[in-house]
């Protein structure tokens, strides 16, 4: 469970976060658990010292990025989400994101999406950096990176979930995901490795 100190750490680092970000992880808690489960993120967000209420996010606004790591984490913890359950709420981000449709609409290949991760990216982050060094659609397999990023783990599964989602929509075939770098586990970055 999140503690005030954690949370404190966490707002303070520097970076910021698009509203839109923290808008599409509540739209997938009330899409759940309806008007009680934004309440229960709500108050659990107010005891930590951070208040922010759903329906009052600017999307195109920007918010500290240790904000969004503390409603993500506030979301792992009220429900108690494991590694599966944040990957499918990182997966569901690209449902709930008007974004990210009209983005795989006109760039549905993995080569166009290729040049333009790093675009999206910087749409999202004003910190940290988004890039796909290798691909082979041939091979099977595409190379996702995540450099100056090191936010919080919970990152990690959603990221994960997302970059998923959005290969799946790409080649429209099932796909695997591996974590083959952590910055939590010492690499200089976070890597991973899709399969399909």
């Amino acid at each position: 469970m999140l503690t005030k100190k954690e949370a404190d750490k966490l707002i303070g680092l520097s970076g910021e976060a698009r509203g839109m970000n923290i808008k599409i992880d509540l739209d997938y808690i009330f899409e759940k658990y309806g008007e009680k489960g934004i309440k229960k993120i709500e108050d659990r967000i107010v005891q930590l010292g951070y208040p922010v209420k759903y329906k009052e996010i600017e999307p195109m606004g920007f918010y500290p990025i240790g904000l969004e790591a503390i409603v993500l984490v506030s979301i792992k913890d009220v429900f108690n989400l494991n590694e599966k359950q944040a990957e499918e709420m990182g997966a569901s981000v690209v449902k709930f994101s008007l974004f990210m449709k009209i983005f795989m609409k006109y760039l549905g290949s993995l080569a166009l999406i290729a040049n333009e991760v790093s675009k999206i990216w910087k749409e999202h982050y004003t910190m940290g950096k988004l890039i796909m060094p290798d691909f082979s659609g041939e091979k099977r397999y595409a190379i996702v990176r995540e450099e100056d990023f090191k936010i919080h783990p919970v990152y990690c599964n959603i990221h994960k979930g997302y970059f998923i989602k959005i290969a799946q929509m790409a080649i429209k075939a099932p796909v695997v995901c591996q974590e083959t770098k952590c910055m939590f586990e010492g690499d200089p970055y976070h890597e991973f490795l899709l399969t399909w």
